[in-house]
């Protein structure tokens, strides 16, 4: 991740004749704000890890799993020595399916399988298949680490998977990606949900949170949703901050910012096309809240993937930048 990065946008090397990454990260270090169309799911084997994603927060337990959305700027933050498992892969061409984009609409910006609340069956799943995925791609070689001056990681990148490998481990990610999208409502809110929250709240906000994923883009009100939840406009904006950690608006913005980002990545669709497709009733409405969630507008974030519009350089990378080796 660090080599290739002299912008935010990060050009993930792929291994040789695929659209699959996958490497061991042992290197204590932080990673500033960058983005790619890849999906990225990060395991954290040993130690806790921090990510932000989008402008919200994700503290990673070791054994977490976390799958970042395509297009979404994140930042990593190394809280201690340990191992983690990387797997990228870009799914750009796979957007014809109507329920992956969905998926990555609801889970937006991360989703965050915590392993000491996720169902061990279901936990299960995902380590086996992440298990699964690294004896493919790795074969009889042994994983690569990242660490620093090692070149391991390269060299990997130019061997080949074995005939049919990168259809075995798209056939994975698509499994995994299905079963996350069926269980969503294990997983989203759990981080913020209060100890006093009443288990029959839960479930209402459950299914809240699952509609607002899936319609975020029409014009929804505080009241409307309410109504929905079956509670007063005053008891439900309490209940939901106590639930999501977040209010109902921002909530509901943060999706609709994670949407356009996606969105943004194709430069075919204007700027206010997509402010009013993410569900924006202005495009400057839709400026004003971009700015305010990624430090970027959506001019600047589309800019990131132009070589001739780089933003200034990070500190972080200078090296690369001059061309020295890091």
């Amino acid at each position: 991740m660090k080599r290739q990065m002299a912008s935010a946008r990060e050009s993930v090397q792929h291994k040789k004749n695929t659209s699959l990454r996958m490497y061991i990260n042992k290197e204590h270090t932080n990673y500033p704000p960058h983005w790619h169309t890849d999906v990225e799911i990060i395991c954290a084997k040993e130690g806790d890890y921090k990510v932000i994603c989008a402008n919200q927060t994700y503290n990673l337990e070791e054994g977490d799993i976390l799958l970042i959305c395509p297009a979404v700027i994140h930042e990593i933050f190394s809280t201690c020595i340990g191992e983690r498992v990387y797997i990228q892969a870009d799914f750009s061409r796979l957007t014809l399916l109507k329920e992956l984009e969905k998926a990555f609409r609801l889970m937006s910006p991360a989703l965050h399988i915590q392993a000491r609340t996720c169902p061990p069956n279901i936990y299960k799943k995902f380590c086996n298949w992440i298990d699964e995925i690294k004896e493919i791609y790795f074969g009889s070689a042994p994983p690569v680490e990242m660490c620093e001056g090692t070149t391991g990681h390269s060299l990997m990148s130019f061997t080949e998977l074995e005939p049919f490998g990168e259809l075995e481990i798209y056939s994975i990610l698509m499994q995994f990606t299905a079963l996350a999208g069926k269980n969503l409502s294990l997983f989203q809110g759990g981080d913020h949900s209060s100890e006093d929250a009443v288990f029959k709240n839960s479930i209402s906000l459950s299914s809240v949170c699952a509609y607002l994923s899936e319609h975020f883009t029409e014009d929804i009100s505080l009241e409307s949703i309410a109504d929905y939840a079956g509670f007063s406009k005053y008891h439900f904006a309490r209940i939901f901050h106590d639930y999501a950690g977040t209010t109902f608006y921002q909530f509901l913005q943060q999706k609709r910012i994670g949407y356009a980002q996606m969105l943004l990545s194709n430069p075919e669709v204007s700027i206010t096309d997509i402010a009013y497709q993410s569900g924006f009733a202005s495009s400057p409405a839709f400026a004003r809240a971009f700015r305010k969630s990624t430090g970027y507008t959506p001019s600047e974030f589309r800019m990131l993937n132009e070589l001739r519009h780089p933003l200034p350089e990070n500190e972080h990378f200078a090296d690369l930048a001059s061309g020295t080796p890091s």
